[in-house]
């Protein structure tokens, strides 16, 4: 019995450090750990990579609406500024901006300056037709008219002094106000208009069901002098 007694103390004298190894540096606990770290980290990156997905559709959501509030006919005032001379024309203006499907970032446009006299009138008048886009990263509005010069503008979203604002509201009105930068002009045009309350109005009533629309960052309300009233012939 003594003897077995010793076999037994002796093996488990051996066995310990063995066991203080195991605890020390188990390959199968880092294993574990490592195959969970890792699986982790690759968990994250889908969740990173769904919120990007996440977040170019709801970007991609955006440009639609925005493009789906600036459809629609838009009376008001504009301001027209020659970069060369500094001169500034001041008549009214009348914008359709039609889309090219219920989907769509661009389409076409017409414009018609006119003038009117102190009985409201109009004397003198013009009609310009454009092309428009709204831009996939931006956000920006290009409008470029389609007359002998090929004027293009930019209105900027992200300016806050020489941007724009549009908005549109859940019972038909809107505001559409800012700066037209010109791209291959030194001229610059500024709009303060409102939406026409008429069928495409009431139709974006409808679509956006209670919805109130925003965009773009300038809020501003310029004040001009030096203004010249009469149409300018930019056709």
């Amino acid at each position: 019995m003594k003897a077995i007694h010793l076999l037994l103390a002796t093996a488990t004298l051996v066995a310990m450090p063995a066991l203080f190894t195991s605890c020390d540096d188990d390959p199968w606990d880092d294993g574990w750990h490592d195959g969970w770290y890792d699986g982790y980290n690759w968990h994250d990156e889908n969740y990173n990579s769904d919120d990007n997905n996440n977040d170019e559709e709801n970007w991609n959501d955006y440009l639609v609406e925005e493009a789906g509030a600036l459809t629609g006919e838009w009376d008001g005032s504009m301001v027209y500024t020659y970069g060369n001379t500094g001169q500034k024309d001041s008549f009214s203006a009348n914008m359709t901006f039609v889309r090219n499907s219920s989907t769509a970032i661009k389409g076409t446009g017409t414009e018609i300056d006119y003038a009117t006299d102190a009985n409201g009138k109009v004397t003198d008048s013009q009609t310009l037709k454009f092309d428009w886009s709204i831009d996939e990263k931006t956000g920006n509005i290009n409008i470029k008219y389609l007359t002998d010069k090929g004027t293009t503008f930019v209105m900027d979203a992200s300016a806050s002094v020489k941007g724009f604002s549009l908005s549109r509201n859940s019972d038909g009105s809107g505001t559409f106000s800012g700066y037209m930068i010109g791209s291959n002009t030194s001229d610059e045009i500024y709009i303060d208009l409102k939406i026409v309350q008429n069928t495409n109005a009431k139709a974006f009533t409808r679509a956006t069901a209670g919805k109130n629309l925003t965009f773009g960052a300038d809020t501003t309300k310029p004040v001009f002098t030096g203004v010249k009233a009469g149409l300018n012939n930019r056709r």
